[in-house]
């Protein structure tokens, strides 16, 4: 009987694998190392496939048990087609397409999309956004990603753009550049990287004085250190923090006009600096915000940490191939 789901969250230094059942139960959750030296992708998902092949057989499954595969990378996919459209983090120059490479393996969907993307959708399955239709995730890390999901389903846009939270235009005065080559990105002003870009450009210009000056003259200073300072009550580290926090609320205003989710998810290594950013987030929307707009919308913190790629990479089976049969 084809009940089984087979789950990858690829990252650049390890892939977490799973196998679940067809209603998201997790029956096991394992690494391993991810091979970055095959610019054609193809030993990494050799690897991939026989990790999974020998798990379903310790469990006592078949590969005919197998309904099918789905798989978070970090790069650009075309979700209709599966191929990954070059992936630096896994020294992938050119096109890679999965769902061929597996193909060699075994005979099953195979569906494939953004690590953001699935992040968002595991969250939406077990997480923070859990029984909502409607959920927007931002990942707050060293760059700023995210993912939607309107009335249950991925938002990709055509050509599998949507949902770039990091590159709406927010610091108008474009003081610093994306990686993207424009400059003004919310990226630049609200991921890690983004703080530090305030804070070395907001400290020469202003009278506080603050417990993280000899980081900042080392060029050491961090997020984490920068929130850390703002909850011990540093004047200057809550006012970048104040910054950071009106530009992330200042997008997910526009989010709430464009989609009106009920969640708006927080996750990334940033969220972690807990309710000295999110309070302030949430505080700036409220005045942002058109009043309809936000009724019933909540900020909240991702609650699956690491867990919400694999756990996105097997919602993929149940959302776009279960739930769809059963429509």
């Amino acid at each position: 009987m084809k009940n089984i789901i087979l789950a990858a969250d690829i990252g650049g230094t390890t892939c977490k694998l799973g196998i679940f059942d067809s209603t998201l139960i997790r029956l096991k959750k394992w690494s391993i190392k991810t091979d970055i030296k095959d610019e054609t992708g193809e030993s990494l998902i050799e690897d991939i496939f026989n990790a999974w092949q020998a798990s379903l057989k310790d469990l006592g499954f078949e590969l005919e048990d197998v309904l099918g595969i789905g798989i978070g990378v970090p790069g650009p996919v075309n979700f209709e087609t599966g191929v990954v459209n070059g992936a630096v983090n896994l020294n992938w120059p050119n096109k890679v397409d999965i769902p061929k490479l597996l193909s060699k393996h075994i005979d099953c969907p195979v569906f494939v999309d953004n690590d953001a993307n699935v992040a968002a959708l595991g969250e939406k399955h077990k997480g923070a956004g859990k029984g909502a239709r409607d959920v927007a995730m931002i990942t707050l890390g060293t760059g700023l990603g995210g993912g939607m999901i309107a009335n249950d389903k991925l938002v990709h846009g055509h050509n599998g753009s949507g949902a770039e939270f990091g590159h709406f235009r927010v610091d108008h005065d474009q003081r610093f550049q994306c990686n993207c080559g424009k400059s003004g990105c919310l990226e630049t002003v609200a991921s890690a990287t983004g703080v530090v870009n305030l804070v070395n450009f907001y400290y020469p210009k202003l009278t506080f004085k603050s417990s993280i000056l000899h980081l900042i003259k080392e060029n050491k200073v961090t997020a984490k250190s920068v929130f850390d300072a703002a909850k011990e009550g540093d004047q200057f580290c809550i006012f970048i923090t104040e910054r950071v926090a009106n530009h992330i609320a200042y997008a997910i205003s526009v989010i709430s006009v464009m989609s009106n989710p009920k969640f708006v998810i927080l996750g990334g290594g940033m969220s972690d600096a807990g309710d000295i950013l999110i309070e302030n987030i949430k505080t700036e929307y409220r005045h942002l915000t058109f009043n309809p707009a936000q009724d019933g919308t909540e900020i909240v913190q991702a609650e699956l940490g690491n867990d919400a790629g694999i756990e996105g990479a097997a919602g993929l089976i149940k959302t776009y191939l279960i739930d769809t049969k059963g429509a």
